[in-house]
């Protein structure tokens, strides 16, 4: 007879080694590409810092580029409420799907550092959603994690770009 183990409680209770093995493999490949998202919002910055002259022109950048990933958010809302086997019905979850993508082409009409804001406080109004909606069953158990990180740094990020529009008041 083997000798008995303590089950470890950190560990999920998955028997099947290729499924935990698969679900490590996306969790990671979720992290890099997440992280290598955050590339251009900093390679902006970067640039504006440089090339001062140009801070408009990336600024306008750094928020077409947050409000794409908005957006995306958004598809993905839009993905979990059409699930395979789901019947389409004006849900909740729908509706908050759509509004990424008017809320960016709001911001976008803003004056450029008051459309940073409000593409921040629409990303985490989303995520502020996603934290607090009762369906978790959908995504993957990385995901929320992730969601936090790139959130805070996307809008850290934003932010420092729309900081720089002040400092000629410093």
């Amino acid at each position: 007879m083997p000798p008995m183990t303590i089950p470890n409680e950190t560990q999920p209770h998955n028997l099947d080694p290729t499924k935990t093995a698969a679900q490590r493999a996306s969790a990671i490949t979720a992290q890099l590409l997440g992280f290598s998202g955050l590339l251009p919002i900093a390679t902006i910055f970067i640039s504006a810092v440089i090339w001062p002259q140009y801070l408009s022109k990336l600024s306008l950048l750094a928020n077409l580029y947050a409000g794409t990933i908005f957006s995306f958010l958004g598809g993905i809302q839009w993905g979990l409420s059409i699930g395979p086997h789901a019947e389409v019905r004006i849900s909740k979850r729908l509706l908050v799907s759509i509004a990424p993508s008017l809320w960016t082409v709001l911001a976008l009409q803003l004056p450029l550092a008051q459309s940073s804001w409000f593409i921040i406080v629409g990303l985490n109004a989303l995520l502020f959603f996603e934290l607090t909606d009762e369906d978790k069953s959908q995504r993957p158990p990385w995901y929320i994690p992730l969601r936090i990180n790139l959130t805070v740094c996307l809008s850290l990020g934003l932010l420092a770009v729309s900081a720089l529009h002040f400092t000629n008041f410093l």
